[in-house]
């Protein structure tokens, strides 16, 4: 864009020397050039500040560690790895004979026990037995009420299933293998497909004028050519640069950006079903402000340029 600027430029410099016939000379070519100097860096400086552009942008998700409720040996693992699943299907079964055999003790048990409770209650109708019977009995029967909840969760806790839509990735875990309830031993890893957002990072200096509502467009390096309408959906009030917390980091862009950079989340308004986008693909973003207007036109021309380019450039 730069190169197509200059051009027009030094072309009608040469049609004004031509028409008027002014010499060339050091003082001619001195003003042509100092022109092009100041006429490029004062549209590049008004873009960036108006319409800015950010190429570290991509799509952020989810993931969920699965980790079982209960300890036990797995027996199948009938998902399988990057298919779509809907939530509550089932993602592995752990061997349910012990916890199965503690819900039909403790379910004995609470049927002895509500005997017992009901023959108490009659002798004390017919004889007049003690009320205290009565008291330790239906006790016993609460206790054994709660324990037997307990126990049948444990044993519904042998089905793992999906938490929500999404997918597994990162499946390591073999029928045979021991699964553990311990956050630092998840079993398989669950992406959350309803979670995907879309995030730019821009320096700090042209954040006054993107607002929330503002025409965005973005490109992406596997679609060359196409470029894609999307809205300033929200803007991030916080930066983890600046948190002061012991306990646990804020989302930050440091990994990929200079520290201050401030992430602007953005709402694609196309249907992008019909296209390959994996989820964490990056992209550039040009965003719209509603102020100087004319120069938002070289703003889409050189993302435009920078979408074509994808054709012929390869990393």
């Amino acid at each position: 864009m730069e190169l197509i600027l200059l051009t027009i430029y030094f072309s009608f410099c040469w049609v004004i020397i031509k028409i008027f016939k002014i010499p060339i000379n050091q003082w001619t070519i001195t003003t042509v050039f100092l022109g092009a100097v100041i006429m490029l860096g004062s549209i590049l400086m008004s873009m960036a500040y108006f319409h800015p552009s950010s190429k570290v942008a991509r799509s952020y998700f989810v993931s969920t560690d699965i980790v079982s409720n209960v300890r036990g040996k797995v027996i199948e693992i009938p998902v399988q790895t990057n298919v779509p699943l809907k939530t509550g299907d089932i993602l592995f079964k752990i061997d349910p004979v012990p916890y199965q055999g503690q819900v039909d003790t403790l379910q004995a048990q609470l049927d002895f026990s509500r005997k017992r409770l009901e023959d108490s209650r009659k002798l004390v109708k017919l004889a007049g037995g003690a009320k205290f019977d009565i008291d330790q009995y239906e006790k016993e029967v609460k206790s054994l009420e709660g324990q037997l909840d307990t126990a049948q969760f444990n044993l519904d806790s042998c089905i793992v299933r999906a938490p929500a839509d999404g997918f597994v990735t990162h499946l390591m875990t073999r029928p045979g293998q021991m699964a553990v309830p311990f956050p630092i031993s998840p079993v398989m890893t669950f992406i959350n497909s309803d979670t995907e957002t879309f995030i730019a990072g821009f320096s700090q200096e042209p954040m006054q004028n993107i607002k929330i509502g503002n025409e965005a467009e973005v490109i992406y390096p596997g679609i060359p050519g196409r470029v894609f309408k999307a809205k300033v959906a929200q803007l991030l009030p916080a930066l983890a640069e600046g948190e002061l917390s012991a306990k646990k980091d804020m989302f930050s862009l440091s990994k990929q950006l200079p520290q201050g950079y401030i992430p602007v989340i953005l709402t694609l308004e196309e249907d992008m079903s019909e296209f390959y986008i994996p989820m964490g693909s990056d992209a550039v973003v040009a965003i719209y402000s509603h102020r100087a207007h004319h120069i938002q036109i070289l703003r889409r021309i050189l993302l435009r340029i920078e979408s074509w380019r994808n054709f012929i450039h390869f990393h």
